[in-house]
């Protein structure tokens, strides 16, 4: 699991304002994929309009810490991780801003399997109170 802090380094809703201006919006292409991938989002457009869309439910702050591939060591610049819920999926996403463009450093599944396994048993739970076999 993420170490967890008590406030992040930015605003999110400075990062969600941002999202109307999609230029000032960077995403890689490993991040699209994953997009993709994960939430059936397979544009640049398709996923900053779900971030400013709320599309990130029960947005849950995980922690700050400087970004560690930056190549100019004497300029800090602090990456913010975040946890969210959509369509019964446990997401995570990181960002950054630098010069005034916000990088989506990471848009996946979280690593956090007690979701899953609390979501699989919820499941399971629901399955036996339909009169279901397990």
């Amino acid at each position: 699991m993420y170490n967890k802090k008590s406030h992040s380094h930015y605003n999110f809703e400075n990062f969600k304002k941002a999202c109307k201006n999609k230029g000032l919006i960077s995403i890689s292409e490993n991040v699209r994929a994953d997009a993709d991938n994960y939430f059936r989002l397979r544009t640049k457009k398709d996923i900053i309009d779900f971030i400013e869309n709320d599309g990130l439910e029960d947005l849950v702050f995980i922690n700050t810490k400087p970004w560690e591939n930056n190549p100019n060591k004497k300029k800090i610049i602090m990456v913010d991780s975040y946890e969210f819920r959509s369509s019964g999926k446990l997401g995570y996403i990181s960002i950054k801003c630098n010069n005034g463009i916000w990088t989506i450093k990471s848009f996946h599944l979280s690593g956090d399997m007690n979701y899953a396994m609390r979501n699989a048993i919820n499941k399971l739970d629901i399955i036996k109170k339909l009169g279901g076999k397990i």
